[in-house]
Order: C-alpha cells, then sequence, then structure tokens
C-alpha cells in the first residue's frame, strides 16, 4: 500500500503577483491582525468572554474622539475590572483594537461622529463639511510636553466641534463594541468545538 505523494510546496509569490497600493495595505493590515489579535484570542486558555470582553472595549475605545488617551484609558478601564473577575478582560487584545484608529481615518471618523451628534441633538442646521473639519484638526496646536499636547488637543476639540462631537460618538463605539463582543465570542467558541471534535480522544 502506498501513501499518496505529498503535493508540492506552494512557491512565494513573484514581485509581479505581489499586492501593491492599497491592496498591499490591506494584505499587511489583515496579517498583522492575524498575528497581534486573532492568533493570541485563539490559543488563549481563558473563557471566550475573557476575550470577548477585551474586544468590545478596544472598539469602544478605538470609535471615541479619545486619540493619545486611548491606551491610558483601556488600563484604567483594565484596572477598574480587575476588582471582579466578572468584568477581567485582556489588556493586550483591548489596546490593540485600539491601533485601528489612524491619522489618516481620524477626519472622517471625527466628521462622522459630528454629523451624528448633531442629529442626535436635533442640530440639523449646524452643517460644517468634510474640508472645514479636515482643516481644522490639521491645523491644532501640539505642545512640546505629551500630557499637555493631549489636554491641548481635548480643549481645541471642545471648542472647535462642542457637545456634538462627543455625543455623537457614543452610538458608534457602543454599537461596534457589541459587534465586536459578539464576533469574539463566536469565533473563539467555534475555533474551541472545532478542535476539540479534531481531538483523537473524541469518540466518533
Amino acid at each position: 500500500m502506498t501513501s499518496n505523494p505529498l503535493p508540492p510546496p506552494v512557491p512565494p509569490p513573484t514581485r509581479a503577483e505581489r499586492p501593491t497600493g492599497w491592496r498591499r495595505w490591506l494584505a499587511i493590515l489583515k496579517i498583522s491582525t492575524r498575528r497581534r489579535l486573532i492568533s493570541p484570542m485563539l490559543r488563549g486558555q481563558h473563557d471566550p468572554a475573557y476575550y470577548a470582553r477585551a474586544s468590545a472595549v478596544g472598539f469602544f475605545i478605538n470609535f471615541t474622539p479619545t486619540v493619545g488617551f486611548q491606551i491610558p484609558l483601556v488600563i484604567a478601564m483594565w484596572s477598574i475590572a480587575r476588582i471582579s473577575s466578572r468584568w477581567e478582560f485582556h489588556l493586550g487584545v483591548a489596546s490593540a483594537w485600539t491601533l485601528l484608529t489612524s491619522i489618516p481615518t481620524i477626519p472622517p471618523m471625527y466628521y462622522l461622529f459630528i454629523v451624528t451628534g448633531r442629529l442626535l441633538l436635533g442640530r440639523w442646521d449646524e452643517g460644517n463639511d468634510f474640508g472645514m473639519v479636515r482643516d481644522a484638526l490639521h491645523g491644532m496646536n501640539a505642545a512640546a510636553d505629551w500630557w499637555e499636547s493631549l489636554w491641548l488637543q481635548a480643549v481645541q476639540l471642545w471648542e472647535l466641534f462642542g457637545l456634538p462631537l462627543f455625543v455623537g460618538s457614543l452610538p458608534w463605539g457602543i454599537g461596534t463594541g457589541w459587534i465586536a463582543y459578539l464576533w469574539t465570542l463566536r469565533l473563539i467558541r467555534r475555533h474551541r468545538q472545532k478542535k476539540w471534535r479534531a481531538s483523537p480522544s473524541v469518540p466518533v
């Protein structure tokens, strides 16, 4: 009885086959997300809700106008959550999810928050176009000291956009956090069920 030969190894993509432009950026983001976020959650031994809560916290903070404060906020929430094991979450996973926000994504996100906030507050007549919001964010002053710079940016955000920016971020933070919680819970449970069924100790 002869065994089937192994398939030949897949050669790495040539330079011409490698993605370029936005496809390259998307491929890098996908690989990085898999290595830094998905794999640690799938290999972890904690209850799935432990990682699901981390995803919820990370997405909630990510979709709030707190760029620069995000990691300290996650650490503060993690420290408070450790008081009860019912609310504990994975600090590394939650922190990593906040890194989805980058300099290019801030203007469209903040503009979305402002529009949402004005709709919720009934201020339909207050309309600022996207270009104005983008220019205002780019023109914000920054101090040499990190903490002073964060404080100045928070004050400037309030002076420029006021309550709608912060109110409008809440539905997006809560909504994406809830979706991330359910998605993470389902992902880990399905992975563990599949691993359990594939285990040799499980009778067929």
